[in-house]
């Protein structure tokens, strides 16, 4: 039987950056001997980011007026890693699983009212094994 999964990562100000360029492929090389280089033309962003994260923060926070000082030990972020099994994907094949990311989204968006305004980006990758969003 599969499960759907969610992780939860807070990003200080230190991480946030790594996790842009892990999540946009930004980087040459990865330590993480899952992600298969020649499928990363498939990776597909629901929402994407034309900038790096910490940019995106700051240009979310003037936006929004948000006030309060930033400390090296805020938490600026939050990551939503959702995947589920590699059988799983296999079985519904590659229609139902992007759908299954566009459900995943929304979830998220409507996640306490959190809203799409305030999604940094959601980037599905198919390059590693199993499939997943961030």
């Amino acid at each position: 039987m599969s499960f759907a999964i969610i992780r939860h990562i807070k990003h200080k100000t230190g991480s946030l950056n790594l996790a842009y360029r892990h999540n946009e492929r930004k980087n040459t090389n990865y330590s993480n001997v899952d992600i298969d280089k020649s499928k990363g033309f498939q990776n597909y962003s629901i929402v994407p980011c034309p900038t790096t994260y910490s940019n995106r923060f700051n240009q979310m926070r003037s936006q929004f007026q948000l006030k309060g000082q930033i400390k090296a030990t805020s938490n600026l972020a939050c990551e939503y890693l959702i995947t589920s099994d590699n059988d799983f994907f296999k079985e519904i094949g590659p229609e139902e699983t992007k759908r299954y990311f566009e459900c995943a989204y929304k979830f998220v968006c409507n996640y306490r009212n959190l809203g799409k305004d305030f999604i940094v980006s959601a980037k599905v990758h198919l390059d590693e094994t199993p499939p997943h969003m961030h």
